[in-house]
């Protein structure tokens, strides 16, 4: 075991877009693996083995992580990754749902705060933010749901701003505008969206 790494027997892994991304090779610009290669970019699991020079974790740890880009491998029984690639699961959270968090999490963070640089008391809009994305980013500022019924009472009870279901209403005739959206949805919204931005206002498109 190499000294600052950690060995993580998986307990769940999240399959995301960008592995269907990496399985078919269209971000090898960017992202160009030898083969063959252990897909996977998210799990949780039990730490069974640590380096010498590991500290913060030890032997039965409960952990999640974004395992490192630069090798993969969450599709796995076992893991190694570098100390700072995981952190300790949360008390009461399950593994399926550990494993679904890193992705959706850093990207709802980077989003808010590196993209748009929004700032708290600052609103946000997001149409088709009824899914993981959504209930990432309503803790981290004032957010504003455009989405489906089922999903309301889950967003709500997250703080949302306000939660608008779309078979009942159409935000670009009931929303003040707003500092920021951000785009789940395509060019099919675009307009709609600008509609709702106030001067100065911008709008972030989640690539598809």
């Amino acid at each position: 075991m190499r000294e600052g790494k950690v060995l993580v027997r998986v307990k769940a892994a999240a399959f995301n877009p960008v592995d269907i991304l990496n399985l078919k090779g269209s971000v090898r610009l960017i992202q160009d693996y030898k083969m063959p290669l252990t897909l996977g970019n998210e799990c949780s699991g039990v730490v069974e083995k640590i380096g010498s020079k590991v500290k913060r974790f030890h032997l039965g740890d409960k952990v999640y992580s974004r395992v490192p880009i630069e090798t993969l491998g969450a599709f796995a029984e076992f893991v190694s990754m570098k100390e700072s690639a995981l952190a300790h699961m949360a008390h009461g959270l399950d593994y399926d749902t550990a494993a679904a968090t890193p992705l959706t999490g850093l990207t709802a963070y980077e989003a808010i705060t590196e993209e748009l640089k929004a700032k708290p008391g600052e609103s946000l809009f997001i149409p088709g933010g009824s899914g993981s994305f959504g209930q990432m980013a309503v803790p981290i500022l004032s957010v504003v749901v455009f989405g489906n019924k089922w999903a309301k009472e889950t967003i709500t009870a997250l703080e949302a701003e306000r939660y608008i279901v779309y078979t009942e209403e159409n935000y670009e005739e009931v929303l003040p505008p707003l500092d920021y959206v951000i785009d789940t949805l395509g060019e099919s919204e675009f307009e709609k969206e600008l509609s709702i931005l106030r001067k100065g206002g911008r709008c972030l498109v989640a690539e598809k």
